[in-house]
């Protein structure tokens, strides 16, 4: 595991410099929080291999990575608990910036604010580092005065984002390198090897078995068609590329992972959670809640969840409460329920908490659930492979041993 070398601030606000074993900056956020204190700035070796493509990338792009981002806002929310002025806070960070790309980002904002711009309007002018939503979020602390907050809130939403992308890469690793593995293999055997053995060794062979009539057959349509095939799979992938990006498209799409087997629940829950969190942050800071409703359905990642949030802000503004505007298809029953119970008692707020609460470790089952289900399920689908193969070829050689004796 790397070491970082990180400026920590204990309770007392006494800042050291040391160096600390992990194995990403999540864990460094843990290390820190079980001992009461918080991280100002952290870096990696820097010969370090993941630090330097995430380096160059992010100076191609023009973008900021999330683990970036994510020290910005934390660094910033740090400062601005202390009481510092803004001002003081964004050159603080240009000195403490670890890339070129991060105190290029910091010194644009410190300037624009400097000519008596506020903060969200100045990210407001870099689209490639701050989305609406972010923009939207800061703005919106800066209008109840609880910037420190949302910008904590902020950087939960990044550290989560950060652990659901690791484990969603984890999930797919190994199934997409044995499917990939199996394909190729299934291709070399039955474009390559199959058609050898079927000149030599199964030459002699009167009357082939099923399974090696259907490879060969495979075989051949492969060899005539192989190339059409080939060129009419990367059109077809271009197109569903080109067409997920439209606005009707990529509305199908999302709407088509929703209905997937498995995969459909985690969609849902991963929505639920994150426009109820924001929801929660936002009303709690004194946000109206047809401008929250706003400003949410631009973080839920899928568009059918953010047309479900702009038609409950229509309701809304036509006399509906909350949970009435919320009732969708989509929308777990769980939710508007809650909602409404919030909405009776005056505790929206801690019902919307536990919403996201719920729902977040309902992902977190699902997600150990699939990892737990997709390794028998692959074992099964290799062994079957090697089955059909084991028996395409060995079964003529066995019958035609059995016919000669």
């Amino acid at each position: 595991m790397p070491n970082y070398t990180c400026k920590v601030m204990d309770s007392g606000g006494a800042v050291s410099e040391r160096s600390i074993t992990a194995a990403s900056m999540i864990e460094i956020y843990r290390i820190l929080d079980m001992n009461g204190e918080q991280l100002i700035t952290a870096e990696k070796p820097k010969f370090n291999f993941d630090i330097n493509i995430d380096k160059y990338l992010s100076m191609n792009s023009g973008k900021l990575s999330l683990k970036d981002l994510n020290m910005f806002t934390r660094q910033l929310q740090l400062l601005l608990n202390t009481g510092i002025p803004m001002l003081d806070a964004l050159d603080a960070l240009e000195r403490a910036a670890t890339t070129s790309n991060l105190k290029k980002v910091v010194k644009d904002l410190k300037t624009s604010v400097t000519q008596g711009e506020s903060l969200s309007a100045a990210m407001a002018k870099n689209k490639k580092v701050f989305s609406n939503f972010y923009v939207n979020m800061v703005k919106a602390g800066e209008a109840s005065g609880t910037l420190p907050q949302i910008f904590e809130q902020m950087r939960v939403f990044a550290t989560q984002s950060i652990e659901a992308r690791q484990k969603m890469k984890k999930a797919i690793r190994y199934p997409m390198f044995v499917i990939s593995a199996i394909i190729i293999a299934a291709y070399v055997q039955i474009a390559f090897v199959m058609p050898k053995m079927a000149s030599t060794l199964l030459s002699d062979v009167k009357e082939l078995p099923l399974p090696t009539k259907i490879m060969l057959g495979l075989s051949e349509y492969l060899s005539a068609y192989g190339a059409y095939i080939f060129g009419g799979l990367i059109f077809t992938i271009a197109l569903l590329v080109y067409l997920v990006k439209t606005e009707k498209g990529a509305y199908q799409w999302d709407l088509l992972k929703l209905n997937l087997p498995l995969i459909g629940s985690l969609v849902q829950a991963g929505a639920v959670v994150r426009f109820t969190q924001i929801l929660n942050t936002l009303v709690s800071s004194g946000v109206k809640i047809v401008d929250a409703l706003a400003i949410s359905s631009e973080t839920v990642d899928n568009r059918v969840f953010e047309k479900i949030l702009k038609d409950a802000r229509q309701r809304i503004l036509e006399g509906d409460n909350l949970s009435m505007a919320l009732e969708h298809k989509y929308m777990p029953e769980m939710a508007p329920s809650l909602v409404g119970i919030g909405e009776r008692t005056g505790a929206l707020g801690e019902m919307l908490d536990g919403i996201a609460e719920y729902f977040h470790s309902s992902l977190e089952e699902k997600m150990e659930a699939i990892q737990a289900t997709m390794e028998p399920v692959l074992t099964l689908v290799i062994a079957v492979f090697v089955g059909i193969f084991v028996m395409a070829v060995f079964l003529p050689m066995i019958e035609n041993m059995t016919n000669m004796m």
